[in-house]
């Protein structure tokens, strides 16, 4: 089986998925649930306000909102996140043709697919991966999809 679709993905669905992966860290989850026990004891009168929990509770704020963007601002993403990319799953391979460039995935190179309710994540390294509009699939596109993951 072999099929073609060209997939765009828009800067909110991407920011979306900056969210949603940025919130399942470890150390995001932890420095979030320092900072309700630091806003308890600002509000029982233990810390006052211009003090290092305060200041925490800030950076808190602050900071997973500073790396998106700064993740939004890289050089690339409106070349290799907004464009439209050509995606052509075979039985060996996904070839993804972009505007200047080509790539030949493995289904072997790839270690996991996330699917999310708009998007398919193919994770290739721990940092690594591509997404691809699931909307465009159909219920057998998909079946071969999760067949050739599980091979």
């Amino acid at each position: 089986m072999s099929f073609t679709h060209t997939s765009q993905i828009s800067p909110a669905l991407y920011i979306k998925f900056l969210y949603g992966q940025y919130y399942k860290k470890p150390a995001i989850i932890l420095i979030y649930l320092f900072s309700v026990y630091f806003l308890s004891r600002i509000v029982n009168g233990t810390a006052g306000v211009p003090s290092f929990e305060f200041y925490y509770i800030i950076f808190s704020i602050i900071f997973p909102n500073l790396m998106i963007y700064l993740n939004l601002k890289k050089p690339g993403v409106k070349k290799y996140v907004y464009s439209p990319m050509q995606y052509t799953f075979t039985d060996e391979t996904i070839l993804i043709q972009g505007e200047d460039f080509r790539t030949e995935l493995k289904w072997s190179a790839i270690r996991k697919v996330k699917v999310m309710k708009q998007l398919l994540f193919f994770k290739t390294s721990r940092t690594n991966g591509t997404l691809f509009d699931k909307t465009l699939l159909s219920a057998e596109e998909m079946e071969f999809i999760r067949e050739k993951v599980k091979a």
